[in-house]
C-alpha cells in the first residue's frame, strides 16, 4: 500500500475493525515511526490519531466528507481526555468545526462541561 500518495488528501479509511474514518491525512514514514513510536512501518495521521499501515483495512481519496456533519474520527477523539481534544481543535480547522458540532451534539458525555465549553469558545 502506498501511504504516501495520500499526504495532505482528503480520505477515507477502513481499519481493521471495519470502522470508517475520513479527514485530510499527513503521511509519516516508517524511519520516522519508528524513532516517535517504535513502529516501523508506514502511517497517516487525521488530527492527533495515527492510522499505521497494518491497521488499514482500505484506503481512498474522497471529495467531500459523506457525513458533512462529523464521523467516527471526532466520536474516537471526543471519548478521548480533554488535553487531547484541545490538541484535535488546533490543528485544522475544516476538522476543528466537525469536532466542534460533535462535542455540542455529546455535551452530556463531558464531567467537566464548563471546561469544555471554556475551550471550544476560544
Amino acid at each position: 500500500m502506498n501511504l504516501k500518495k495520500y499526504d495532505s488528501k482528503l480520505v477515507k479509511i477502513i481499519d481493521n475493525n471495519d470502522d470508517v474514518y475520513e479527514g485530510i491525512c499527513y503521511y509519516y514514514d516508517k524511519e520516522y515511526n519508528e524513532f516517535e513510536y517504535g513502529r516501523n512501518e508506514d502511517s497517516l495521521k487525521i488530527l492527533n490519531i495515527i492510522f499505521f499501515e497494518s491497521n488499514i483495512k482500505s484506503i481512498e481519496e474522497i471529495e467531500n466528507f459523506t457525513n458533512p456533519k462529523y464521523d467516527n474520527l471526532e466520536l474516537l477523539i471526543i471519548d478521548s481526555d480533554i488535553d487531547f481534544i484541545e490538541d484535535a481543535l488546533e490543528l485544522d480547522e475544516i476538522h476543528t468545526d466537525r469536532l466542534i458540532r460533535c462535542i455540542k451534539d455529546n455535551i452530556e458525555k463531558f464531567e467537566d462541561k464548563e471546561r469544555i465549553l471554556e475551550i471550544i469558545n476560544k
